[in-house]
C-alpha cells in the first residue's frame, strides 16, 4: 500500500495529524527561541599577562615568546596572534573549527591548568596570566545610566544594585557594567613635612599594613561555650587612614594626615570613561540564557527596570544604546511581513493561474508545511532569526513545487476522463519516487552549507535545517494532504468530446519552438555554450563582496589617537565630536567611550582594542538611509578637523576576524625591515584609485618617546638605596605608588601614595624627584659619627635627619635619556607581523581594491626569511569557500547516485548535470543589471538554484520516460513530457520568483534573492528547452513528423 492509498484508507488519522501540525505550529511559533542572528561559539580565548615596567621588547622576549611556545604544544591550535606593549601581553588562542563545540569548553580548562604551569618559567615580577574565554557572550541589552546631579561614588553605587537586581531577572545570565570609577585615597606627601619630622615611607607602609590586614584572634573558650573573637578598628575610610599613628625617630606621635594630604579620589584623568550624549554615564550590560526567547527576556527586563525606577532617587536615568530584543522583534516582524507577502503572492499566483480551487488546496499545504516545520525546528535547539526565516522565503517556490506536480496531474487525469478515485491517487503514485528523489537533491545541493565548520557556515547552517525539514514536510503533504483536498475541493468532471490537452495557441506555439530548436539542436547548444562563455568573461565585472553589511541606523566610529597620547587628550576630543554631532538634526544620540569598547553587544561587531590613546563613539540616526547619506560628512569632518588621529565609520557586518577588508600582512624577524615593508605597501595602497586614503595604515603603532633613567648602583649603595627605591621614588611622583586598599561596603578603595613639591605641584623634572630608603640609612654612621654625637658636634636631630633625608634622583643615576622604542609588537604564530590596511571607497568592493594592486604587492622585494600574504576579508572569504567546496564532492556524489537510483542510467543524469552551470547565464547579467554584489549569500542560493533546476528536469525526463515506456513515440514522448510539464515547471519557477521579491529590499538576503530570480528566469528555459535538447542529442532523437491529435496517453 502507498501513502496516497493509505490516505483514503485513513482519512481520520490524517485529519488528525493536520491538525497537530497547526496547533503544533502555533504553540512552537510562540515558544521557540527568537533571536536577531544564529548562536555562534567563538572558539578563542585571550591570554593577558602583566609585567610591570617592561618594554615591549622586554614583554614579547621575555613573557609572550614563553607562553606561545607552550601553546605550540597543545593540539587543535588553529592561530596564536599575540600583541606585546610596554607592561602588558595579550595572546588570542583561536581552535581548529573542527573541535566539537561541546568540547571547547574542556580545551580552555586545559589551557588554564597550562597557564598555570608556565608562570615558574617566567621572570620574577610577572604577574600570572590570566585566561579570558568569554569571548561569545553577547551582551545584547545595552543601557546607559544617567544621574543628574550625582556623583560618580553615588552613580557607581546606584550601577551596582541595578546590576544586583537584574540578574534575578528569568532568562538573564549576565550583567556587566562599564565606566565605573573606582575610587583611590591619594595621600599626598612633600619631602619638607617628613623631613621635619623624621619619617620615611617604609615607616607609612608598615603602619598601614599593621591597622589594615586581615587578622584572626581566635575564640575564647568560656565553660561550654565557644565564643569567636574580633578586633575591630580596620581601616573603612579615607579618614581611618587620615588618622592612623605614626612614630618618628624621636619617639613622638603624630598622625598620617599631620605629614600628609588624604584625600578620596577618582582617578585623574580618567580611565574607560562612558558619556551619553556628553553626560557621565555607566553602561548596564545584560547577556541572556542561551535557549531564551530574547524578546521575552527584554520585556521582564524592561519592567523590573521599570519598577526599580519608581523607588529610586530622581534624576537616574536609563537609555537603550542597543536593545537586541527591539532589533528583534522588528526583525522578526519584518520576515513575518516578508513571509506572509510571499505567501499571499505564491496562493494568488496559484489561483490565477490553477484555479481558485487548486489555489486553495495548495496554499493551505504551504501554510501547513511552515507551520509543521516549527515544532521539528524547535525539538532539534533550533531558533528563530534571520537565517532561519529567511529560509522560508528562499524555499518558497520549492515548497509547492511537489503540490504544484501532484494536483496538475489531478487536473490533467480529470480531462483526460480518468475515473475520480484513480485520478486523486494516481498522479501522486506516479510521481512519488521522482519527486521525492528531486526533493532530496533539493536538500542536498545546500549539504556543504551544514557541513562547513567556518563561521560564515556555522552562521548559515539553519538555511539548511529549515529547507531540508520544510521540504520533505512538503513531499509528504503533497502525497496526503493534497490529493485529500482535492476529493474535498475540485469538481467532478466528464471529459468533453473533441478536448483535446495542451490546445492552447500558447502550447501550439512553444510546441512549433521545440521542434524547430530539436531540428537545430546543435546550432542551440552552440549558443548555450556561447552564452556561458560569455556570462563566465562578464563575470569578473561583478562586484564581490562577502557579507554585506546590516541595515542599522547606527554605527560606530573608532578614534586612535598616536601611540602615548593621554587619556585626558582622547577624551577632550571624543566631548568635541560629540557637540558636532548633537548638533546635527540627523543624530539621535551619542554614545562616547574612552579604552575600549564598553561591552560586546552585537554579535556582527568586533571589540576595539584597550589602550589609553582609543576612544569610540555610538551613533543613532533617524534611518538607515539618513545614517548612509551622512557617513560622507561625518567621515571629512573627522578627517580635516582631526588630521593626527586614526578615525574610522564603520557599519555592522559580520566580518569581525578581520579588522580592514583589505589587508596584507608582511611577516620576518626584524621590525626595521616589517616596516619599511610596510611603508613600501601603504605607498602602492595611496596609489590605489578604489581605496579609502583615510583608511591606510598599518597595525604597529608608531614608534613612541620614553625616558630611561641610568641607575647608577654603586652610588645608589652610598645613599643606601636600591634599583627599587628608585622604582617607587619615580612612581610616586608620577602616577602614585600603590601601598595598599580598603573596602567601603562592597566598593574596593585603593591606597596610593604620592610625591609632590612643597607647593602641592607635580615634580616635572625627573632629576629632582626625591628618593628614599625603604630604611633608615646606616651606611653613613660609624665611629666618627658616634664621636660627634658623643661630643655634641652633632645633636641627635641632625643625625636623625642624616637617617632619613632622601637623595635626588640625580645622585643615584648617571642621568636620564631620552629615546624611541617600540609602542606594540605584533606576532602571527610565533612571528613577527605587520599588516596594512585599507578600506574601499563607498562604491567599490574589497576584491576590486585588491586586484587592483595585486601585482604591484607581489612586485616588493622579500628577503629571505619575509613573506606576504593576503587576509582580511579576502582570507575570510577563502576559508568560507574552501570549507563549503571542501564538502561540495559529498553534496555531488550523492546527487549522482540519487539520480541513477531514480534513472538507473548514466545519460540521463549527465543531461542533469549538464544543466546546472547553465543557470550562469541567468545569474550573471542579472546581478550586474541589478547592481548587486556576490556574496556569501548569493553563493549559497546558486547552491538552491541547482537543486530547483536538477528537480525540474527530473520530473521532465521522468514524465518522458513515462511516455516512452507506454509506447509512445520518442521524439513524440519528448515533445508531449515538455509541454506537460510547462505549467508546473513555470508555476514552480514564477513562485519562487514572485516570493522572493520581499526579499530584494533586505540587505543581507538582496543578493540571494536576484541571483535566485535572475537564475530561474533562464532555470525555466534549461528545464524546457535545454533538457530536451541534450536528451535528443544523447539518444539520438530526430525530428519527424507531428501527429494529428496532441492528447497525451493515458
Amino acid at each position: 500500500m502507498n501513502i496516497t492509498e493509505m490516505t483514503f484508507r485513513r482519512k481520520a488519522i490524517i485529519w488528525f495529524i493536520l491538525f497537530c501540525m497547526v496547533a503544533g505550529g502555533i504553540l512552537a511559533f510562540r515558544s521557540i527561541s527568537k533571536l536577531e542572528d544564529p548562536e555562534l561559539v567563538v572558539m578563542q580565548s585571550q591570554i593577558v599577562t602583566v609585567y610591570p615596567g617592561a618594554s615591549a621588547h622586554e614583554v614579547e622576549m621575555q613573557v609572550t615568546n614563553i607562553i606561545e611556545e607552550e601553546l605550540n604544544t597543545l593540539g587543535d591550535v588553529e592561530t596564536i596572534r599575540s600583541k606585546s606593549m610596554p607592561n602588558i601581553s595579550i595572546v588570542s588562542v583561536m581552535l581548529e573549527l573542527t573541535v566539537p563545540q561541546d568540547e571547547i569548553e574542556q580545551r580552555w580548562d586545559f589551557l588554564r591548568r597550562r597557564m598555570n604551569e608556565v608562570v615558574a618559567k617566567l621572570p620574577a615580577g610577572v604577574q600570572p596570566p590570566m585566561v579570558y574565554d568569554d569571548f561569545g557572550d553577547v551582551y545584547g541589552m545595552f543601557y546607559a545610566m544617567t544621574g543628574d546631579g550625582y556623583s560618580y561614588k553615588e552613580m557607581s553605587k546606584m550601577a551596582r544594585f541595578i546590576r544586583r537586581e537584574l540578574l534575578a531577572v528569568d532568562g538573564v545570565a549576565r550583567v556587566e557594567t562599564y565606566g565605573v570609577q573606582e575610587p583611590v585615597t591619594e595621600i599626598v606627601f612633600t619631602p619638607s613635612k617628613m623631613g621635619e619630622l623624621g619619617v620615611y615611607p617604609f615607616q607609612v607602609l608598615s603602619a598601614l599594613s599593621g591597622e589594615n590586614s586581615m587578622v584572626y584572634p581566635g575564640a575564647l573558650q568560656t565553660g561550654n561555650k565557644l565564643l569567636p573573637v574580633s578586633v575591630n578598628g580596620k581601616i573603612a575610610s579615607a579618614d581611618d587612614v587620615a588618622n592612623v599613628m605614626l612614630k618618628g625617630l624621636d619617639g613622638s606621635l603624630f598622625k598620617l594626615s599631620d605629614i600628609a594630604e588624604v584625600n578620596e579620589v577618582y582617578p585623574d584623568p580618567p580611565r574607560n570613561t562612558m558619556h551619553l550624549n556628553n553626560k557621565e554615564a555607566i553602561a548596564i550590560s545584560l547577556s541572556m540564557e542561551s535557549g531564551e526567547n530574547i524578546v521575552e527576556v527584554g520585556r521582564r527586563v524592561e519592567k523590573r527596570l521599570a519598577e526599580l525606577q519608581k523607588n529610586i532617587p530622581v534624576g537616574y536615568e536609563f537609555e537603550k544604546v542597543f536593545f537586541q530584543p527591539d532589533l528583534v522583534n522588528n526583525a522578526i516582524n519584518g520576515f513575518m511581513k516578508n513571509l506572509i507577502a510571499s505567501v499571499l503572492i505564491v496562493i494568488v499566483v496559484l489561483m490565477v493561474s490553477m484555479g481558485l480551487r487548486s489555489g486553495l488546496i495548495i496554499g493551505t499545504g504551504l501554510v501547513l508545511t511552515i507551520l509543521a516545520t516549527f515544532p521539528i525546528l524547535l525539538a532539534a535547539g533550533g531558533t528563530l532569526q534571520r537565517i532561519s526565516l529567511g529560509a522560508f522565503i528562499v524555499a518558497m517556490g520549492m515548497l509547492v513545487d511537489n503540490a504544484i506536480v501532484v494536483i496538475d496531474g489531478i487536473l490533467v487525469d480529470l480531462k483526460k476522463g480518468v475515473k475520480w478515485k484513480k485520478a486523486l491517487i494516481h498522479p501522486a503514485t506516479r510521481t512519488a519516487w521522482p519527486l521525492f528523489g528531486a526533493t532530496f537533491i533539493a536538500v542536498a545541493a545546500f549539504l556543504p552549507v551544514f557541513l562547513s565548520q567556518d563561521a560564515a557556515g556555522t552562521y548559515a547552517r539553519d538555511l539548511f535545517v529549515v529547507l531540508c525539514i520544510s521540504l520533505f514536510i512538503s513531499w509528504a503533504l503533497a502525497m496526503t494532504q493534497v490529493p485529500l483536498f482535492a476529493e474535498k475541493l475540485l469538481k467532478r468532471r466528464k471529459k468533453k468530446d473533441n478536448e483535446e490537452l495542451y490546445h492552447s495557441w500558447g502550447y501550439r506555439k512553444f510546441r512549433n519552438i521545440l521542434g524547430l530548436l530539436l531540428h537545430y539542436k546543435s546550432v542551440t547548444l552552440i549558443v548555450a555554450v556561447l552564452l556561458l562563455a560569455l556570462a563566465g568573461l562578464n563575470f569578473n565585472n561583478i562586484k564581490k563582496t562577502f557579507f554585506p553589511d546590516f541595515n542599522y541606523n547606527q554605527v560606530y566610529i573608532e578614534y586612535r589617537l598616536p601611540g602615548g597620547a593621554g587619556p585626558q587628550k582622547v577624551q577632550d576630543d571624543l566631548h568635541e565630536i560629540t557637540d558636532y554631532l548633537l548638533s546635527l538634526d540627523e543624530v539621535k544620540q551619542v554614545v562616547s567611550s574612552h579604552g575600549q569598547t564598553p561591552t560586546r553587544y552585537c554579535l556582527v561587531r568586533p571589540m576595539g582594542e584597550a589602550a589609553d590613546n582609543y576612544g569610540e563613539l555610538i551613533v543613532d540616526f533617524e534611518d538607515y538611509e539618513t545614517m548612509m547619506r551622512m557617513k560622507s560628512v561625518l567621515s571629512d569632518y573627522l578627517h580635516n578637523n582631526y588630521p593626527d588621529a586614526r578615525s574610522r565609520i564603520k557599519k555592522y557586518n559580520l566580518s569581525i576576524k578581520a579588522s580592514h577588508t583589505v589587508e596584507v600582512e608582511f611577516t620576518g624577524p626584524d621590525p626595521e625591515v616589517l616596516r619599511d615593508l610596510s611603508s613600501q605597501a601603504q605607498e602602492i595602497f595611496r596609489n590605489n584609485p578604489y581605496a579609502d586614503p583615510y583608511t591606510i595604515e598599518d597595525d604597529w603603532e608608531p614608534m613612541g618617546q620614553a625616558l630611561t633613567a641610568n641607575y647608577a648602583q654603586q652610588s645608589a649603595r652610598r645613599a643606601g638605596t636600591t634599583r627599587s627605591d628608585v622604582s617607587n621614588a619615580i612612581l610616586s611622583a608620577t602616577e602614585g605608588l600603590p601601598i595598599g586598599e580598603y573596602f567601603e561596603g562592597q566598593t574596593r578603595v585603593g591606597i596610593v601614595m604620592k610625591l609632590r613639591n612643597n607647593d602641592g605641584s607635580r615634580i616635572e623634572n625627573l632629576e629632582d624627584i626625591p628618593v628614599w630608603s625603604m630604611m633608615p640609612n646606616l651606611s653613613g654612621v660609624d665611629e666618627s659619627t658616634v664621636q660627634e654625637l658623643m661630643t655634641g658636634i652633632k645633636s641627635v636631630d641632625e643625625l636623625t635627619g642624616e637617617l632619613v633625608r632622601p637623595v635626588p634622583l640625580s645622585a643615584v643615576t648617571q642621568g636620564v635619556d631620552l629615546d624611541w622604542r617600540e609602542q606594540v609588537v605584533r606576532r602571527v604564530n610565533g612571528q613577527r607581523a605587520i599588516q596594512v590596511q585599507c578600506e574601499p571607497l563607498e562604491d567599490y568592493s574589497p576584491a576590486l581594491v585588491r586586484k587592483t594592486m595585486l601585482e604591484d604587492i607581489k612586485n616588493i622585494p622579500l628577503p629571505d626569511g619575509y613573506k606576504a600574504v593576503w587576509v582580511g576579508e579576502h582570507e575570510l572569504q577563502g576559508d568560507a569557500l574552501h570549507n563549503i567546496f571542501r564538502y561540495l564532492p559529498i553534496s555531488i556524489m550523492l546527487i549522482i547516485l540519487t539520480l541513477i537510483l531514480l534513472f538507473n542510467d548514466f545519460r540521463k543524469p549527465l543531461i542533469v548535470l549538464s544543466c546546472i552551470p547553465m543557470a550562469f547565464i541567468g545569474i550573471v547579467p542579472g546581478m550586474i543589471l541589478a547592481g548587486q554584489p556576490f556574496t556569501f549569500m548569493a553563493i549559497i542560493g546558486s547552491f538552491g538554484l541547482m537543486g530547483m533546476i536538477v528537480k525540474n528536469a527530473i520530473v521532465l525526463l521522468d514524465e518522458a520516460e513515462t511516455l516512452i515506456a507506454a509506447g509512445a513515440e520518442k521524439y513524440h514522448a519528448l515533445i508531449d513530457a515538455t509541454i506537460s510539464r510547462t505549467r508546473p515547471v513555470l508555476l514552480a519557477s514564477f513562485t519562487t520568483i514572485l516570493g522572493m521579491i520581499p526579499l530584494l529590499g533586505d540587505p543581507m538576503y538582496a543578493s540571494m534573492a536576484v541571483a535566485i530570480i535572475s537564475g530561474l528566469l533562464v532555470g525555466t528555459l534549461i528545464t524546457l528547452v535545454f533538457v530536451p535538447i541534450l536528451y535528443a542529442a544523447f539518444y539520438g532523437v530526430k525530428r519527424i513528423k507531428e501527429p494529428e491529435t496532441t492528447e497525451l496517453p493515458s
